[in-house]
């Protein structure tokens, strides 16, 4: 089995900082986090092609049959929009109108990257900071992302850098853990024929619990998807919590045996010490960030190896560009991003459009097919956003590339405060 110092010796050559030590021969903590303060601190919108000022004029919140749009507007009146999870804005949409749409009317666009900065020191939004306050940023973000585009002419990904690559494989995610082990693989078998993913990913333990009924059925489950679906399959397990340290490195060992891929929140997520302790006994890399919201934390969990593969959720983090800056403290540090997203409101397209402009990604990013029940298409197409032989085709037209039924949109009502 390979050892942990043998693990970061295999790390890419472009991880200069890591090789930074002091006069002992230890690695310099300082030197580390100065790195990946320089890297985060990088523009992510390439302002270049945008020669004239984009004012905000308004921003609105509206919905219809439970299902939550933002809207952005210019003073030119074009808008862009973003469609938002709705699970979660009925619980936060107050939010939005109060403490981020004051500080955004009437600033240029262009200067995207200090705005979701600034709205986090506005009148003391920093004390709101969490999954409620950052998912209002993040899906404002993706609308004003989207009217740039609409006012540009560019495909968001053309914002953000430039993509370098086409097209983006897929692992199907099964949230599942009610169900047998058997279920788990026949849903998951089904979800590969109908989307042709070349991964899967499926639920551990009892989420942020365990049990004796959820431990003997993980125990189970490890090698029985592994057998269900031979050694070509790349396989991944989420743990959402579950373990303490002991048991979580029980299981990564099983995971070893098997061959999988990562593993994903062994420990509470905001266990950071415990997790590197996982990371520490294991070869396994392990998967998390996932309820982040802190840019200082993530920093630490780079810094300080606790994950192999950083997982910004794209709206609970605060949406694109602060995802981006992790990316580039991950890229620093030579480790890769696959980031976590939940399939409402559009979560396919948007973490397409965003990991298609990352170097340091792995084949594979999280879907779990399209379940808005929206009508929508995707511009020039026809069609809505599916993964067709396990891969998610980028989008080129302006904005995110999606097209909302027109008449479809006439009737959303508007949502006040």
């Amino acid at each position: 089995m390979i050892s942990r110092r043998q693990l970061l010796q295999l790390l890419p050559a472009g991880a200069a900082a890591l090789t930074a030590t002091t006069a002992m021969g230890k690695p310099d903590a300082g030197v580390l986090r100065a790195r990946l303060r320089e890297a985060r601190s990088r523009p992510v919108l390439d302002r270049k092609p945008l020669t004239t000022p984009i004012i905000i004029e308004r921003i609105d919140m509206l919905r219809r049959d439970g299902q939550y749009f933002v809207r952005a507007t210019c003073t030119e009146g074009v808008s862009g929009w973003a469609l938002c999870n709705p699970q979660r804005m009925p619980s936060a949409f107050a939010i939005l109108p109060r403490r981020v749409a004051p500080f955004l009317i009437g600033k240029d666009a262009r200067n995207l990257d200090t705005l979701v900065d600034g709205v986090f020191l506005h009148k003391s939004n920093y004390k709101w900071q969490g999954l409620a306050f950052w998912i209002t940023v993040a899906r404002t973000e993706l609308a004003i992302l989207d009217l740039i585009g609409q006012r540009s002419g560019l495909p968001v990904h053309a914002l953000l850098g430039g993509k370098v690559r086409d097209s983006v494989g897929v692992y199907y995610a099964n949230g599942d853990r009610e169900h047998s082990a058997e279920w788990v693989v026949d849903r998951l078998k089904a979800s590969v024929a109908e989307s042709g993913a070349r991964a899967v990913k499926f639920k551990l333990g009892a989420r942020m619990r365990t049990t004796a009924k959820s431990t003997a059925r993980d125990f189970e489950l490890v090698p029985m998807v592994r057998k269900a679906f031979g050694d070509d399959m790349t396989i991944y397990a989420d743990a959402n919590g579950s373990y303490d340290v002991t048991t979580a490195v029980r299981v990564g060992r099983l995971m070893q045996e098997h061959d999988y891929g990562f593993f994903e929140e062994p420990v509470p997520f905001d266990y950071l010490e415990e997790t590197r302790e996982v990371a520490d006994a294991l070869s396994i890399p392990i998967a998390g960030g996932e309820q982040e919201s802190s840019q200082w934390r993530f920093e630490w969990m780079i810094a300080n190896r606790a994950v192999q593969i950083a997982q910004p959720d794209l709206i609970y983090f605060g949406g694109l560009l602060r995802s981006k800056r992790v990316a580039a403290m991950a890229s620093e540090a030579g480790i890769d991003v696959v980031p976590h997203i939940s399939p409402q409101g559009l979560g396919a397209l948007y973490m397409t459009h965003f990991a298609c402009t990352i170097p340091n990604t792995t084949d594979f990013q999280e879907y779990k097919g399209d379940p808005d029940d929206v009508p929508y298409e995707i511009a020039g197409t026809g069609e809505r956003f599916r993964a067709v032989d396990g891969r998610l085709t980028v989008p080129d037209a302006p904005g995110f590339g999606v097209r909302f039924d027109p008449d479809y949109l006439r009737r959303l009502e508007l949502v006040t405060a």
